[in-house]
C-alpha cells in the first residue's frame, strides 16, 4: 500500500526518530574504533541491472568497497547481539545494499542502551542475493506494477488492526476457499502446542543440570542463564528471545 501511494508517508515514531539523530554519532564513533573513514552518500544507489532495486545507505568506507549500516537498540535487545552474527534482517538487508552497490561486505554498528557500540561484518552471499534478487523482481513485477496485493501473511496484523479498528454486530458465512485456510490454522494449534512441551522439557532437563547455578556456559561460551529475581528463577537462553 506504501508503494503504490495509497497509505500516507508514515511518521516517524521515537525510536525511529531517535535512531536517525543518533546516525551520525554511531558512524563517527565507529570510525574512532575502527580507524576507518566513513563518507555520508547523499544519493539512492540503483542497481545496474533491476532499476526497481535501491538503496539508501548509512555510510560509505572508501577505499574498503564497503559500506556501513548503523543501528540503535535497548538493553532489551542485548541479546540478538550477543553472538557473531548479526539478526537475519538485518544480514538480508546488508546484502540488499551489497547486491546494490556491488560492495564485498557490510559494517554493521549497533549502540545498545544508549552507551555500548558493537560492530560485525556481514560478507557478501552471492546465493543470498540471487535468492532476494529474484525475491525482489518478483514483488516488483506481480505485485507493484499489476497493483495486486500479496496474501495476508504474519506481517500484516497491525495493517488489519488499521483497516477494521472496530467490529460490528453481524455475520458472515466462510466460503469454500476458506477450509485450507482452517486446516493450516487448526494444524499450527496442534504444532505449536507440541513444540511448547518439547521447549518446556528441555528447559527444566537444562535446569536440572544447573541445580543451583545461575550461569550454563557451552563450549566456552554463555548458553543459558536461570537467576533469582523477584518473581522467582528466571531462565534465559542466551542469544534467543526465550524468556520464563
Amino acid at each position: 500500500m506504501d508503494k503504490i501511494g495509497e497509505i500516507p508517508p508514515i511518521p516517524d515514531n521515537p525510536r525511529m526518530e531517535a535512531g536517525h539523530k543518533l546516525e551520525p554519532l554511531i558512524a563517527e564513533w565507529f570510525a574512532e574504533k575502527t580507524g576507518y573513514k566513513v563518507w555520508r552518500k547523499n544519493c539512492i544507489f540503483q542497481h545496474p541491472d533491476h532499476d526497481f532495486m535501491l538503496a539508501n545507505i548509512d555510510r560509505w568506507l572508501p577505499g574498503l568497497n564497503a559500506g556501513l549500516e548503523c543501528k540503535n537498540t535497548s538493553e532489551y535487545s542485548r541479546d540478538d547481539w550477543s553472538g557473531t552474527q548479526a539478526p537475519v534482517e538485518y544480514i538480508l538487508q546488508c546484502n540488499h545494499y551489497m547486491a546494490v552497490t556491488g560492495a564485498d561486505r557490510w559494517f554493521l554498528a549497533v549502540l545498545i542502551g544508549g552507551w555500548d557500540l558493537h560492530w560485525c561484518v556481514v560478507e557478501r552471499d552471492e546465493s543470498l542475493i540471487e535468492n532476494l534478487i529474484t525475491i525482489e523482481r518478483d514483488f516488483w513485477f506481480n505485485v507493484i506494477l499489476t497493483q495486486t496485493p500479496p496474501e495476508f501473511s504474519h506481517q500484516d496484523t497491525s495493517r488489519l488492526n488499521e483497516m477494521y479498528p472496530t467490529s460490528v454486530s453481524t455475520s458472515i458465512d466462510l466460503e469454500e476457499s476458506a477450509y485450507p485456510i482452517i486446516q493450516q490454522l487448526h494444524e499450527a494449534r496442534k504444532i505449536k502446542a507440541n513444540v511448547l512441551e518439547q521447549e518446556e522439557t528441555a528447559k527444566n532437563r537444562l535446569k536440572a543440570m544447573m541445580g543451583e547455578a545461575d550461569k550454563a556456559y557451552w563450549q566456552g561460551e554463555l548458553a543459558f542463564t536461570w537467576k533469582t529475581t523477584a518473581r522467582g528463577r528466571t531462565f534465559k537462553v542466551i542469544g534467543g528471545r526465550g524468556n520464563e
